[in-house]
């Protein structure tokens, strides 16, 4: 995990075992909430159901995570929770957390129906972290510089 501010200046760099980990739960969670179309993926096993939820498993490059991903009536995914995120203190040590990305406020923006506000969200013994909020304005594709 390498977070710079502007792409120059270093805000944190992690790596080893437990951030291949959390990236796989990202990447994972990236599939879910904006390309659902790769969820057809033969590295995905649909595992079991609980009314508007469904526990998926992801593997890639040797690691496997889970999730339940939560839809409503419509069948647009609400959340995506995962246990298999990790989180870095400032005192240099992890902890696997409960990680989620509530999604909301779905509407039409150039044809594509998409949940237009997002959240994530690290939920602590003492209570939830939401450390990013997300709010689709607008999208473009195949764009050139």
């Amino acid at each position: 995990m390498d977070i710079r501010l502007l792409s120059m200046y270093k805000v944190q760099y992690m790596e080893g075992k437990e951030m291949d980990i959390s990236e796989t739960v990202t990447f994972f969670n990236d599939l879910c909430c904006m390309a659902p179309g790769a969820l057809i993926d033969e590295r995905i096993r649909w595992m079991e159901t609980e009314g508007n939820k469904v526990k998926a498993t992801f593997t890639s490059n040797g690691i496997t995570i889970s999730a339940w991903l939560h839809f409503n009536e419509k069948g647009e995914l609400i959340n995506f929770i995962s246990e298999d995120r990790y989180a870095a203190h400032e005192d240099g040590t992890i902890t696997q957390l409960k990680w989620s990305t509530p999604l909301r406020d779905y509407k039409e923006i150039h044809g594509y129906r998409l949940a237009s506000y997002a959240e994530a969200i690290y939920t602590y013994p003492d209570g939830d972290f939401t450390y990013a909020t997300f709010t689709i304005k607008d999208i473009a594709k195949n764009v050139t510089r």
